[in-house]
């Protein structure tokens, strides 16, 4: 007669949780801080550069337009924004590699929010709907452009088409 012993797999299972927390990388200091905002998806941390992954921020010089046509300095809103939220917060990012201006690409966090995630929900950023799903903000970026937040209160260049036309 075989037996279940149900102490016994979960003990096991205890362990296995335990060492696998050990084992997972602490934060390294360089990309654990506070926070000067650059624009409404890059920060800097401990003089390291860091680009939200997964979206794309308005430019920092970039306007937009309200639905009545008048021009508005939506990159510099985006980025007062983005400062006032992390304002007294300690910001954790994870690079994941590097852009072609050497910025960090990283997914960042202020405690348990994804910046990333914050900046599409807030209408100040696209999300990269190519991205994998863990970091996919299209849901997000859909939200803001259904509440008519931040950049989707009118119209707006694409930051990427923006930078094309403004080097």
């Amino acid at each position: 007669m075989r037996m279940f012993y149900p102490f016994k797999y979960g003990f096991i299972g205890l362990v296995l949780l335990c060492a696998g927390l050990a084992l997972a990388p602490a934060p390294h200091p360089d990309h654990s801080g506070p926070a000067q905002v650059i624009d409404g998806d890059t920060i800097v941390i401990n003089g390291e550069k860091h680009r939200l992954y997964g979206v794309d921020a308005v430019e920092f010089g970039q306007t937009c337009v309200t639905r009545d046509g008048a021009a508005w300095p939506c990159g510099r809103d985006a980025a007062r924004a983005l400062v006032k939220f992390l304002e007294g917060r300690t910001v954790n990012c994870e690079p994941r590699g590097r852009d072609d201006y050497r910025r960090h690409v990283s997914i960042c966090y202020a405690g348990k929010d994804n910046l990333s995630a914050w900046a599409a929900r807030e209408g100040w950023a696209v999300a990269d709907h190519d991205a994998p799903r863990r970091v996919n903000f299209s849901s997000e970026e859909g939200a803001a452009r259904f509440l008519r937040k931040g950049i989707w209160l009118g119209g707006f260049d694409d930051p990427a088409d923006w930078r094309q036309g403004h080097q």
